[in-house]
């Protein structure tokens, strides 16, 4: 009689912390560094899943949610797509999610529905100047190419002509014609004259990234100068290049910091990288957007230079952590 009446005791002291478990972990109302169930709900939908460059932005993502206490959850298709994207979005307006962060390759309507929803969106990387974001937080591509021409200026001298081929991993973006268009701009001052002779994509693929540099290179042996805004397209490009025999006459410019750029920087097979700070747009991005929920701050501009600069061997050992630098509202 005395174990069935421990037993009834044990029950009934199982029944009664239940609920006030759950309890403690409920409430409804959300706040930082709460339980689970007080958190704040953060999505960001990468262009790439699982890419190199896109891992880093997911690491300061991660970061800024685990010291703010943020449930965040990092989505995306494996392959370029911004129909899937777009379904992504489409699910965090459906979970009710407390903020969103995005690359502009996604369709503006998502997003624009997303803002209308009650949920603050920041753009990342490739601007939506048509949705109401709060902020957009990417490269100057302007200053890509300013610095990409300087660079080259100094290398090649005012009166070598430049004959330029350009890789982009999609020709269907918008943001890749506007890269592409700056480019031409500084460097159609040149004074020894200046073509773009090809451009071409990687698809975001290495594999696809090094045949079309075959191609370009069969194809117009007189380039001199090869530019690679996709973060596959610098490496597979330097590979290229080493197996035809025309490093000494080809200068390579590529984009982002991934392990293998900078090693190939270090090793002279690179000229240079355009870097920006992938890691503040999961870091710095998800601290924004926290301000903007908890204190209503917003960025004195909705359009921001998240740093733009060239690495090369005079620089390669210092710049990562002046990017990382994250700066309040």
């Amino acid at each position: 009689m005395k174990t069935l009446k421990t037993i009834g005791l044990l029950a009934l002291l199982v029944m009664l912390l239940v609920p006030m478990t759950a309890f403690a972990g409920g409430g409804g109302q959300k706040a930082a560094g709460g339980d689970a169930g007080d958190k704040m709900h953060f999505v960001y939908v990468s262009p790439l899943l699982a890419h190199p460059v896109w891992l880093i932005a997911k690491n300061g993502f991660d970061q800024a949610c685990k010291e703010l206490g943020i449930q965040g959850d990092w989505v995306g298709p494996q392959g370029i797509s911004p129909e899937e994207m777009a379904k992504l979005v489409d699910t965090a307006i459906a979970q009710k999610a407390d903020a969103l962060i995005t690359q502009g390759i996604v369709p503006a309507e998502p997003v624009q529905a997303a803002v209308e929803a009650g949920i603050p969106s920041l753009i990342v990387d490739s601007d939506l100047p048509d949705v109401d974001r709060l902020a957009f937080f990417g490269k100057d591509t302007k200053v890509q190419a300013r610095l990409l021409y300087e660079d080259t200026l100094k290398k090649l001298g005012p009166n070598t002509p430049l004959n330029v081929s350009i890789q982009v991993s999609n020709l269907l973006y918008e943001v890749a014609h506007r890269m592409i268009a700056d480019v031409e701009e500084a460097f159609g001052k040149h004074p020894g004259g200046f073509k773009l002779v090809n451009t071409s994509e990687s698809k975001s693929e290495k594999i696809q990234s090094a045949t079309e540099w075959e191609r370009t290179f069969n194809a117009y042996p007189e380039i001199n100068v090869a530019i690679c805004f996709a973060a596959e397209a610098g490496p597979a490009c330097a590979t290229v290049v080493k197996e035809k025999g025309i490093r000494a006459k080809t200068l390579i410019y590529a984009v982002d910091d991934v392990d293998e750029t900078l090693d190939l920087i270090r090793s002279g097979d690179l000229d240079g990288s355009i870097v920006t700070s992938f890691w503040n747009y999961g870091y710095q991005a998800t601290y924004w957007l926290y301000q903007h929920i908890t204190s209503g701050k917003k960025p004195a501009q909705v359009v921001n230079d998240a740093g733009t600069i060239l690495v090369d061997l005079g620089n390669i050992n210092g710049y990562a952590d002046a990017l990382k630098v994250k700066k309040d509202l």
